[in-house]
């Protein structure tokens, strides 16, 4: 799901610093990029939360009233949202912890584990609303307020609409579901963000020597659109989902509201709305989960054509074959590989290795690389 293309003409200075046991990623946690990402993160979940709740006393207060399971069903789901937020806004915090020697990749995945809880936290809610529908259905049920049904879902509505926007903008640039992957050096036809993380990358010989080199402070990236650079964050994609979800159900709620506001006795319409857009919000949760599992499982991302890359690989001056090469994802956009090099005959492996270094992070954006060199 998910990749920020890389601007082009990224320029790399080397540096023969080597790395500590503990260093895999235990810089890129603390760039400062990843640093404002981060409290950018926190604030829009910390107003998301705020506003969410004012929201959401609002509509338990008005689906009582109004005796409207609809109104109620949107309540809860806010409830729900609060507490996936307050769940992803821990995880954002916890991921910028640093890497330890008994954690060497950090804690970035919290990022998944609490995309994941909150997607669940949707399924049991949703679950139980469609339920209580049914019975409905089935049962006698009393009068619902159309015209009060109507005022607070236009309330939670308008709410809705402003937290789209503002999140909108910032989930746009993200381009997380982007597959256009032409990142070659000189190629100034990118759109949108790259980033740029201070990852320390692993390289090992077949005796076990250990070459590596930082990336240079301040790179600079040459992008043809002016845009801000950005870090994709899991959590502030199941936000907006979230968001969305929130808002089209508002609008459901609204239209049942004006129908029984000028049609009495359609009370069917208000338990419909809730089997409606339960069923919405239960769908609406399976990318995010494929994606949360993808990650898990350790699977290649998407964005990343093994095949090319291998053969991108072996197409390096020095580069005789590639095998057990692996590919996969920390957390959304953090990416890991590892595989065996076999060099030329009287090639200097070091200068192999950046080659494959700076290749793999200017073409695909992997920064933590580890590389068995064979003769």
């Amino acid at each position: 799901m998910l990749m920020v293309p890389v601007a082009s003409d990224v320029h790399l200075a080397p540096s023969q610093s080597p790395c500590s046991s503990a260093c895999a990623f235990s810089s890129a946690g603390n760039t400062t990029l990843e640093s404002e990402q981060r409290s950018e993160s926190a604030t829009k979940l910390s107003v998301l939360v705020i506003f969410y709740l004012i929201v959401m006393i609002v509509e338990i207060v008005g689906g009582l009233k109004a005796n409207s399971l609809a109104v109620i069903t949107d309540a809860v789901h806010l409830l729900t949202d609060v507490a996936g937020f307050s769940i992803s806004l821990f995880a954002v915090w916890a991921s910028g912890w640093e890497a330890t020697s008994d954690q060497s990749f950090g804690y970035s995945r919290l990022e998944v584990f609490g995309a994941f809880i909150s997607v669940q936290l949707i399924w049991l809610i949703s679950g139980s609303l469609i339920y209580e529908a049914v019975n409905r259905i089935l049962h006698k049920h009393s009068e619902v307020n159309g015209a009060l049904m109507f005022s607070v879902a236009a309330f939670g509505f308008f709410i809705n609409l402003i937290m789209v926007s503002w999140l909108g903008h910032n989930h746009a640039h993200h381009a997380c579901v982007d597959k256009d992957h032409n990142h070659a050096h000189h190629d100034h036809n990118h759109a949108h963000h790259a980033c740029v993380d201070e990852d320390h990358n692993h390289v090992h010989n077949h005796e076990d020597e250990l070459y590596a080199k930082d990336e240079v402070e301040n790179a600079k990236l040459v992008s043809s659109p002016p845009a801000e650079s950005k870090i994709l964050n899991i959590n502030l994609e199941g936000a907006y989902l979230h968001v969305i979800t929130d808002l089209i159900q508002s609008i459901g709620v609204m239209i049942a509201g004006v129908v029984i506001w000028a049609k009495p006795n359609w009370l069917v319409v208000d338990l419909i709305c809730t089997l409606v857009f339960s069923v919405l919000s239960l769908s609406a949760t399976l990318p995010m989960l494929r994606n949360i599992f993808c990650i898990l499982m350790e699977r290649t991302p998407s964005e990343i054509d093994v095949a090319s890359l291998e053969s991108g690989l072996k197409s390096i001056k020095g580069v005789r074959n590639i095998h057990d090469l692996h590919v996969w994802a920390i957390t959304a956009g953090k990416y890991v590989l590892s595989c065996h090099l076999v060099a030329e005959p009287g090639v200097s492996s070091n200068e192999v290795l950046c080659k494959v270094r700076d290749y793999c992070e200017t073409t695909y954006r992997i920064r933590h690389i580890t590389v068995q060199v064979e003769q």
